[in-house]
């Protein structure tokens, strides 16, 4: 009986361990999930808890094989495949625009610092972990908020619905030489004889703010789509 107890006991302890990791796991998903990421909330957790439940396996799940006479095993494997799958993970996520612009980078960063708090974590490490996600969360916003749209230049994809006349077209265009962009594509669709849809690409310096340009775009009625390809 007490060694059930005891062994329950353990298990509970492992199994809070994994809450604490998901909860971390979701401090980072948060922030990638408001800005839109491809991996956001769900995505964080559950890799969080994936590392965290194959570091308590690679930690303790083969206590008992060490204890057979003539038996070797090597627990750190199942902690150095985790490193190898996420680096696959994590690679899939990072695309390549056409234009050559980058984007995932940030992201597919952020699931490496998850992998490694969720380990922490399963192998006991509670100040380390916590400590490290509270790092990234605040490292994440300081990217975002304070220099995202000083080092680089983006682009916006933008979708105009014309149906009475090109006005609105003239309108984008006075914009752009006002604030002197780049238009580097348009593409004309006709829908019907009145109805036309027009997309643009639009390079944007590092210098202009994404609010005061999005700001300014959607303030042209047909447009019904806007979309900026950012490099995180």
């Amino acid at each position: 009986m007490d060694t059930i107890v005891a062994i329950l006991e353990e298990n509970l302890i492992f199994l809070l361990r994994i809450m604490l990791a998901a909860l971390c796991g979701a401090l980072i998903g948060i922030e990638r999930e408001h800005r839109t990421k491809v991996a956001g909330l769900r995505t964080h957790i559950l890799i969080s808890i994936a590392a965290s439940l194959m570091m308590i396996i690679s930690k303790y799940g083969f206590l008992d094989a060490l204890s057979v006479p003539g038996t070797s095993v090597d627990i750190s494997r199942v902690a150095a495949g985790i490193i190898t799958g996420v680096g696959i993970l994590s690679g899939g996520i990072i695309f390549i625009g056409k234009r050559g612009n980058v984007s995932g980078i940030t992201t597919a960063a952020g699931i490496w610092a998850t992998i490694g708090i969720g380990m922490a974590i399963g192998a006991g490490m509670y100040v380390v972990g916590i400590g490290v996600a509270i790092l990234v969360e605040i490292i994440q916003n300081i990217r975002s908020k304070g220099m995202e749209s000083t080092h680089h230049p983006y682009y916006i994809t933008i979708i105009l619905q014309l149906e009475n006349g090109d006005e609105p077209f003239d309108m984008l265009e006075d914009f752009v030489s006002e604030y002197n962009l780049n238009l580097k594509e348009i593409k004309w669709e006709r829908k019907s004889k009145k109805e036309r849809t027009v997309r643009c690409v639009i390079r944007v310096p590092a210098r202009y703010d994404h609010d005061e340009i999005l700001k300014k775009i959607t303030s042209i009625p047909e447009v019904v789509s806007c979309n900026i390809a950012s490099d995180e």
